[in-house]
């Protein structure tokens, strides 16, 4: 497991709930059909502009070249190997090259270099567009308690909360669950001194593409922090060259149907303004198999902001 969480919780409307009891299936959605656009749609980038890479970059080779202890780093780089012969020809000549003239000099290789990082850049986000488009999330909570989520994803009060139980035995997809993270700004693949190590092999584990990549996927802006919720993730299928499934009509599939196993229920309680139809409905489909859920009727308190449970025998 990757976590030690014993349950995790699903607002829904009323509707939705009686189809999931129904079909025994969850749906698991893509990111473009996501409520908000920033949610695992923001581009791969670098915490800095590509302009500011070509001084960084050659000064970092100038200090390297002249400093005082024999570079360190991945000798498999090439620019790596390069740096390391000259600081030892700097070293044995005893002379120091004026930065300007470095700047220079190594001026046109600098914005070469740019250059292919901002093409790789380009090819990253289009295979990153097409993965984050094909895989497949389901969004859980951390409790069923909190009343904004029970106004904005259960509408407002009249639908349920279902508490699913982690079971290893059955090896489930809520055992890999993982939590969402809150930032001001989005994940970057490296700030920019860690980036010109990385490009001079001084740092080759520095930047991780993995790292970055579940970062994408596991953060959300701080506006949506009250959710505090937890992410079951199911990547493309083909990660190296992701495809995005089509119907007959050739129109995008952008969810999928995922069973869970019944005795993953825990209990469902019923939103305050459920109606008596849409509660009745729900009742009828937790026999048999489903006869062990456990459900409570939500009461609001008139004397606090929260909402009280009584379970119904």
């Amino acid at each position: 497991m990757s976590h030690d969480r014993e349950y995790f919780y699903k607002y829904i409307p009323a509707e939705a709930a009686l189809k999931i009891l129904q079909s025994r299936t969850l749906k698991y959605s893509s990111p473009a059909i996501f409520n908000d656009p920033f949610d695992t749609q923001t581009r791969m980038d670098f915490g800095f502009e590509v302009s500011e890479l070509i001084e960084a970059f050659t000064d970092e080779q100038y200090k390297m070249i002249h400093g005082h202890e024999e570079p360190v780093g991945d000798e498999s780089v090439e620019l790596f190997r390069d740096i390391k012969k000259i600081w030892h020809i700097a070293k044995q000549s005893q002379q120091k090259m004026p930065k300007e003239v470095w700047r220079h000099e190594i001026k046109p290789f600098a914005e070469e270099t740019v250059i292919i990082c901002t093409e790789y850049l380009e090819e990253l986000n289009n295979w990153w567009y097409r993965l984050s488009k094909a895989s497949r999330i389901l969004s859980l909570a951390e409790d069923h308690l909190n009343l904004l989520m029970w106004a904005h994803y259960a509408k407002d009060h009249t639908g349920v909360v279902i508490k699913f139980k982690c079971m290893p035995e059955l090896d489930t997809p809520f055992i890999a669950a993982r939590k969402v993270n809150y930032s001001c700004k989005p994940p970057v693949i490296a700030e920019l001194s860690n980036y010109v190590k990385y490009l001079t092999g001084q740092s080759p584990d520095l930047i991780d593409y993995r790292a970055v990549f579940f970062k994408l996927f596991l953060t959300k802006s701080t506006h949506w922090c009250y959710e505090q919720e937890w992410r079951v993730f199911i990547p493309s299928f083909n990660m190296e060259n992701p495809s995005i499934k089509t119907d007959d009509k050739g129109q995008e599939i952008l969810f999928d149907l995922i069973s869970f196993h019944p005795q993953e229920i825990h209990s469902i309680y019923f939103g305050c303004k459920i109606s008596k139809p849409d509660r009745d409905n729900i009742m009828e489909c937790l026999q048999d198999d489903m006869r062990h859920v456990k459900k409570y009727d939500c009461i609001r308190s008139d004397r606090e902001y929260k909402l009280d449970f009584e379970e119904v025998f």
